[in-house]
């Protein structure tokens, strides 16, 4: 199981929130509005006096999986994605509802209202009880072109409609900030509280990616390509998602590339100890001092490759069974080799996922890229070169904050909506741009890569 309990999120809030106010030296009456992002898929359950009745259970909450298998019987797995953008899967909220139901008939039965978590935080903050279409389109219950629960979904699962919250825009005002919400935050009364969305569309609009042509690249653990659209188009391959911008008349294309990132801290923490002590003693990143051993070794790392599959595949050949694999390992290579090569897979696994959105007629002309990884100059250099397009680092990298403080802006009127607020607020920070030579030698190596790697695949069962 995986849960959180809502009123830790609520205590942590009131903590961030009062701490802010005092620490910043900005007078609450000069807080002209707020919003809140948050992860999505969560759920929570308030019986009619407002309180969550249990804990609430997160994403990676596995006990849904037999809901979502029996939910299949119910409702072709197609139509499901032709009507929400999303694919069959346990992490959504339908299937964790239908286990409330099944199994905690109580809580269900004394349920007055479902939120997703920015949404209990808004309404401890206004009172009022709704959510926004970013947080609606990762339920499996809402219809993302009608912008409204599916009446279709909620009959055939059984799930009452009217236990769901108004769904409203990112930009719209959800409320404003009560008195007794004013005495836990220091925030003054009145204040108005965007409806604010979820954690990647707001990292999408604080990137300043708001268009069909672009496309963020949120980095971390793993990799989410975030993927503007003008129209909701659902992937029937079923490799992207397609959600609910924050952004008014925008979907977007969600999808994930496993453990890019968390290779990189894989090979730091089990083979790099005497330099981890070396960095702290020095007052140095243990990341500079790979890096620069990287940056040493020429492109392709002289045959040594790397597939970052240490909790299986998803894009961008999604494949559960899939292993992390070193492949071509010479007594010649070092530790460099290594490095560079867990930086190489990144990109090599960029690049076979944005051909597979030119497959669904999205051309990718430029791409923003934030978090942890875009920290990496070398890693930046080595992903443009890989895919062969300018990747830009906006100075704000933290993007997800600045897409909610931009739906807090609108919301109080500073900014118009939040695609001209991201252009005018937005600034780019670092540009990296292909070198043709060195792209062409990666075009020229990837084609091994993927040749290597369907051979490899035979032997995952």
């Amino acid at each position: 199981y995986a849960e959180q309990d809502p009123a830790e999120w609520w205590n942590s809030a009131i903590k961030a929130i009062s701490s802010l106010v005092k620490q910043s030296g900005v007078k609450p009456d000069d807080i002209v509005g707020l919003s809140v992002d948050s992860q999505r898929e969560a759920v929570v359950f308030l019986d009619r006096s407002g309180e969550s009745l249990a804990r609430s259970i997160i994403w990676l909450d596995r006990r849904a999986i037999p809901q979502a298998e029996a939910i299949s019987k119910v409702i072709d797995p197609e139509r499901i994605l032709e009507i929400t953008g999303l694919p069959l899967d346990f992490i959504f909220s339908a299937p964790k509802i239908l286990w409330v139901k099944e199994n905690t008939p109580e809580i269900y039965g004394r349920t007055w209202r479902i939120l997703c978590a920015k949404d209990y935080i808004i309404y401890k903050l206004t009172g009022i009880p709704v959510t926004d279409y970013t947080m609606a389109s990762r339920t499996m219950l809402f219809d993302i072109r009608k912008l409204r629960w599916s009446e279709e979904l909620c009959e055939a699962l059984g799930i009452d409609p009217s236990i769901l919250p108004e769904a409203r825009g990112s930009w719209e005002v959800a409320g404003e900030v009560t008195a007794e919400a004013s005495e836990d935050t220091g925030l003054k009364p009145g204040t108005p509280v965007a409806c604010g969305g979820g954690d990647r569309p707001c990292e999408a609009l604080g990137a300043g990616v708001v268009d069909e042509g672009m496309a963020n690249i949120g980095t971390g653990t793993g990799s989410v390509f975030e993927i503007p659209l003008e129209e909701p188009r659902p992937d029937k391959g079923m490799r992207f998602d397609c959600c609910l911008h924050v952004a008014p008349g925008r979907w977007e294309y969600e999808g994930i590339v496993n453990a890019t990132g968390a290779s990189l801290k894989w090979f730091r923490d089990n083979f790099c100890q005497a330099e981890i002590v070396e960095a702290k003693v020095k007052g140095a990143s243990i990341y500079h001092i790979l890096d620069e051993e990287a940056s040493r070794v020429p492109a392709g790392c002289e045959g040594l490759y790397y597939y970052p599959h240490l909790w299986g595949a998803r894009l961008p050949k999604p494949n559960p069974r899939a292993r992390g694999i070193f492949y071509g390992i010479l007594h010649s290579h070092g530790r460099g080799h290594f490095v560079r090569a867990i930086l190489e897979a990144a990109g090599f696994q960029y690049l076979g996922t944005l051909r597979i959105l030119r497959e669904l007629g999205v051309s990718i002309e430029r791409i923003r890229m934030v978090g942890g990884e875009s920290k990496s100059r070398i890693w930046n250099r080595i992903k443009s070169d890989i895919i062969g397009l300018r990747i830009e680092i906006p100075r704000v990298r933290d993007a997800a904050a600045l897409g909610s403080a931009i739906l807090g802006g609108v919301a109080a009127g500073v900014y118009r909506d939040p695609r001209s607020a991201a252009l005018e607020i937005v600034k780019v920070d670092e540009v990296y741009d292909p070198d043709p030579s060195v792209h062409q030698v990666y075009a020229e190596i990837y084609e091994d890569y993927i040749r290597v790697y369907s051979k490899l695949e035979e032997s995952f069962t």
